[in-house]
């Protein structure tokens, strides 16, 4: 119900019960048999921020499946073009809580209102990779490569993963700050020896450049991670109905996973590709069930795995001067909305 609609509602109450001076004693008759719908303001939808990513689009699955209508839990899903629109939107309260990259929301700077983290969407299984010459056979036959990356907080991390896998430091590579697609071009004119690319770049390259995998995140699983971030106040005011929210998502989950061929063709077509296109971007992300999510967020008592995935990432975004400071971890992650469903 939009604003109007339930301060309508409302305002229609009060004149029924009373309507004049002197229906005051019949009004207070009538107020005692009265809905406690009447009394109060219905509440707003949860409105969630979205952007484009495959994953992402289980929340639009869950909806359209009557997923949400069947958990009696009213959610919008406010679609953007970029995580800058989500944190505007964000900051200026007209979404209640959003998907996107852990280290995202680690970034304290960026928030007066700290979201928290209730859920992991996805973790990327192979969808951002270094791709390299095929001359270069592994890891530490990129000492003195030039290796073209994106300066953000998921190109830079990945770079310092790999070096740290590697054994290399990071004065052992020429590290080149370029675009993606700029990287693409300066390794097809052999200005680069290897690029850390994501879908559909990384498949580009492999297949009309001639390059191949050295790394990808299947070599970190679960380190790469979207979750689901929602602001404090719905924690406190609103469980139950996040609750639901989530309950409705995992329904989704299930239901691409018993039916992926049928799911994607609905997914597909909000993001205009076809079903063979959007099976192809899920390959690069594994969606954690229930039962795994459970696992990587743990509880109160025993952290689970994303906890000391949130560490390293954290201290890497501060060495990094990509923030002053990160949420501590034991209060970013609140497992208990998954702990308990």
């Amino acid at each position: 119900m939009t604003e109007a609609g339930a301060n309508g509602t409302v305002k229609v109450c009060r004149e029924t019960a009373f309507g004049s001076r002197a229906g005051t004693v019949l009004g207070i008759a009538l107020l005692a048999m009265l809905p406690i719908a009447c009394l109060s303001e219905p509440k707003e939808p949860l409105r969630l921020g979205v952007n484009a990513w495959p994953p992402f689009e289980l929340l639009s699955l869950a909806r359209d499946q009557g997923f949400f209508d069947a958990e009696k839990v009213d959610v919008d899903l406010v679609d953007f073009s970029s995580y800058t629109g989500i944190l505007r939107a964000y900051h200026q309260e007209n979404i209640d809580g959003f998907l996107a990259t852990l280290n995202e929301v680690q970034i304290a700077d960026n928030f007066h209102d700290q979201p928290a983290v209730v859920m992991v969407v996805d973790y990327s299984f192979g969808g951002d990779a270094l791709v390299v010459r095929r001359d270069i056979g592994d890891l530490k036959a990129l000492r003195g490569r030039r290796i073209a990356f994106e300066e953000s907080a998921l190109g830079s991390y990945e770079l310092e993963r790999l070096l740290e896998i590697g054994g290399l430091g990071r004065d052992e590579v020429v590290a080149v700050s370029l675009l993606p697609e700029e990287a693409e071009q300066d390794f097809h004119k052999g200005m680069v020896d290897g690029v850390i690319t994501y879908e559909p770049g990384l498949g580009r390259l492999v297949r009309d450049e001639g390059g191949h995998v050295l790394f990808s995140t299947r070599d970190i699983p679960g380190e790469i991670v979207d979750v689901m971030a929602m602001r404090r106040s719905v924690l406190d005011g609103r469980a139950d109905e996040l609750r639901r929210t989530l309950r409705a998502w995992f329904r989704a989950v299930a239901y691409m996973n018993e039916h992926p061929r049928e799911a994607a063709a609905e997914m597909a077509k909000r993001q205009r590709v076809t079903v063979e296109e959007f099976l192809q971007g899920l390959q690069g992300a594994h969606v954690p069930d229930l039962n795994e999510n459970r696992d990587l967020l743990g509880s109160a008592r025993h952290p689970g795995r994303l906890h000391k995935v949130a560490r390293r990432l954290g201290g890497f975004l501060v060495r990094r001067g990509l923030t002053k400071k990160t949420t501590p971890v034991p209060d970013l992650i609140r497992p208990e909305f998954v702990d308990l469903l």
